[in-house]
């Protein structure tokens, strides 16, 4: 037996704990969570059993009807790697960033996801897939894929694959929507000493850049899957409707960052005006004639304290208004643009 060393519990572990994988972790000489041996023991077993299921029944494995599904498994598995390391990446944010000094309710910042985010976002896609599989009819996808995909429709993919989409979402909007929201309602402020001039926010820029590339990496696993270049052969079909699905998940991603932009902005602005305006009115009270620049003089005793003001005004006037740096934000930029011309390319395959 081991002693688990990870900090890091997701919604996911406390899921596979309900389904015995706690206590199988627990007697392997490795740290290894719940959710990893969830992930990768499920999709040894499932995909292979239900894949040779299909064919003594007479049914086509759908790895046949296209090979690049061989990706949403790998894809499934990368995603709890995803999930835990944004969560280790933002409890370093956090400590890098002092806030347990820095506020007086730090728990509003370093517990990001909320408890009720995961069931939620569980609740939502399996009861879509749920409607699905009924709309469609279990008869009709029994004439289809047979009893395979019965089990399918009705087991595997809303409890199985579903719990693991759904801890890589709620994580991942909790760091583009409700961290930046937290944060600039909190009273954490800038830190205008920041030596690099991003008022202290720069490692949750790039927090923010490294939660997109998990994102842009499912996207365009996604994007072959849904295009399979080169599998034309297997007589799948594409429509419109497969670009318009895409373009709508790119677009929704796409917002999620601008929203994380954008309100980080408007809180390093505001905090940053606010700044200057108090110590502009303090500096104001040591001066004679402060509004007429050729009149204008120090008295000789306050000098000292001018001096120190003016040079705090030029330490959070030089402060950027953007948690990131020209690198952060063209390596950002083009990993937004990137699932989409992948798709383009694709597309004309």
């Amino acid at each position: 037996m081991t002693t688990r060393t990870d900090d890091t519990y997701l919604w996911l572990d406390r899921y596979a704990a309900r389904l015995g994988f706690e206590r199988l972790s627990a007697r392997l000489p490795w740290d290894v969570p719940p959710s990893y041996l969830y992930g990768v023991l499920l999709i040894l077993v499932i995909d292979p059993v239900l894949n040779a299921w299909a064919h003594a029944s007479g049914y086509r494995s759908v790895f046949l009807d296209n090979p690049y599904f061989v990706l949403q498994p790998l894809a499934l598995v990368a995603s709890i790697y995803a999930s835990r390391s944004l969560v280790q990446s933002y409890d370093d944010v956090m400590t890098e960033m002092a806030v347990e000094e820095r506020t007086d309710s730090p728990e509003r910042l370093t517990e990001i996801v909320p408890d009720w985010l995961p069931w939620a976002v569980f609740a939502v896609g399996a009861g879509y897939l749920y409607v699905s599989t009924f709309a469609t009819g279990l008869d009709a996808i029994y004439r289809t894929d047979g009893p395979v995909g019965v089990f399918a429709g009705l087991v595997i993919n809303p409890l199985v694959w579903v719990p693991i989409a759904a801890q890589f979402l709620s994580v991942y909007l909790s760091l583009e929507l409700l961290a930046p929201y937290r944060l600039v309602t909190s009273d954490v402020g800038i830190h205008f000493y920041d030596p690099e001039g991003l008022g202290g926010l720069r490692p949750i820029g790039e927090l923010l850049k490294q939660a997109y590339y998990f994102m842009m990496l499912g996207l365009i696993c996604y994007a072959l899957i849904l295009y399979h270049p080169l599998a034309e052969v297997q007589g799948l079909e594409r429509s419109p409707l497969t670009d318009v699905t895409f373009t709508a998940i790119w677009v929704v991603t796409i917002a999620t960052v601008a929203f994380a932009v954008f309100t980080l902005h408007r809180f390093m602005h505001r905090e940053k005006r606010a700044e200057l305006q108090a110590l502009e009115a303090e500096l104001r009270s040591y001066v004679d004639n402060p509004w007429d620049v050729k009149h204008r003089t120090v008295p000789d005793g306050d000098a000292d304290r001018v001096a120190e003001l003016q040079r705090r005004m030029e330490i959070v006037s030089g402060t950027n208004e953007y948690p990131a740096t020209f690198s952060i934000w063209s390596q950002l930029l083009l990993a937004v643009v990137l699932p989409k011309g992948v798709q383009l390319f694709l597309s004309g395959l």
